[in-house]
């Protein structure tokens, strides 16, 4: 389970190194240690789902109505892209995926359970300043 919040940089190839405490889930977690990152599709982050994830994720398409799947595939299938961290742990994400994320060098990870969010920094503290606010008032019953 992808828990946790890290923070690296970016190099100006587009390179970052996937956090130590992920990239020990994928391997102990995820046989192949493979992940594939891909645009959020309404969020200003990219998504990372191991291979079982994708391929679930994949699998619940095929039942989305046909526009909404041609969409879909357009914004998300699209540009993923499938990993194995280098030695270093370093993944070089592509243009179009920093472009979508507004990725500049200070590079945010979050653990979501079966994925993890990668975000700008920036980005990410106006999202959970607003997550935080939306959730104010709200009570969790135990």
């Amino acid at each position: 389970m992808f828990q946790g919040e890290f923070s690296n940089n970016m190099d100006d190839k587009g390179r970052v190194s996937v956090p130590a405490a992920f990239r020990d889930v994928l391997n102990t977690c995820h046989a192949d240690g493979k992940i594939v990152i891909t645009r959020s599709h309404n969020t200003p982050c990219l998504i990372a789902y191991p291979t079982r994830e994708w391929n679930r994720l994949q699998a619940a398409i095929k039942d989305m109505p046909a526009n909404l799947k041609r969409n879909f595939i357009r914004a998300v299938i699209t540009p993923s892209q499938v990993f194995t961290p280098d030695k270093q742990g370093r993944v070089l994400l592509a243009g179009v995926l920093r472009e979508h994320a507004s990725l500049s060098r200070s590079v945010h990870f979050a653990g979501t359970g079966e994925t993890f969010e990668i975000w700008d920094k920036e980005s990410w503290d106006k999202q959970l300043e607003a997550d935080l606010l939306a959730l104010q008032d709200f009570e969790l019953d135990m």
